[in-house]
């Protein structure tokens, strides 16, 4: 099952230590609570499944009962949480979110490449760099607007 850590004071991210479910190999991450797009809670038989979705991971953590299910989400919720350790093996699984590529009519999806994030972050070429201009006409410079208050 999952092991939480608890931090007296709310927590900015949490550390992750689980097993990576494309590598099959024990993996760690840093999720920061920002980053963070849906909590969902998934009921089996034996165990119950709270998923953390970002936009890079998903992770799953089984717990036992429903009862230390509300008290986990307290503590995500409070942002108490400092580290998701799997007690037994596996119990917890870290998956990459995948990166889908190809045109808009045949969409083909592949796993992320391990240790490169899904979004590759490309810097704008700081001379080619736009200006911003105001989207309100009042608040534009006088020289980007045509004249229309002179009349010939």
């Amino acid at each position: 099952m999952t092991r939480l850590t608890i931090a007296e004071a709310s927590e900015e991210e949490f550390s992750v230590y689980g097993r990576n479910a494309f590598t099959e190999a024990d993996d760690e991450g840093l999720i920061f609570y920002d980053d963070v797009t849906k909590v969902h809670v998934l009921p089996d038989e034996q165990r119950f499944t709270v998923q953390v979705i970002t936009p890079d991971l998903e992770v799953e953590m089984d717990f036992p009962d429903a009862d230390s299910v509300r008290e986990a989400l307290d503590h995500f919720v409070a942002k108490k949480v400092s580290a998701v350790n799997a007690e037994a093996p596996g119990s917890v699984r870290i998956t990459p979110i995948e990166i889908v590529s190809g045109d808009a009519e045949e969409q083909v999806v592949e796993p992320a490449p391990m240790g490169i994030p899904g979004d590759v972050l490309i810097a704008p070429d700081p001379e080619s760099t736009l200006e911003a201009i105001p989207a309100r006409a009042d608040e534009r410079p006088r020289e980007n607007l045509p004249d229309t208050q002179t009349h010939k």
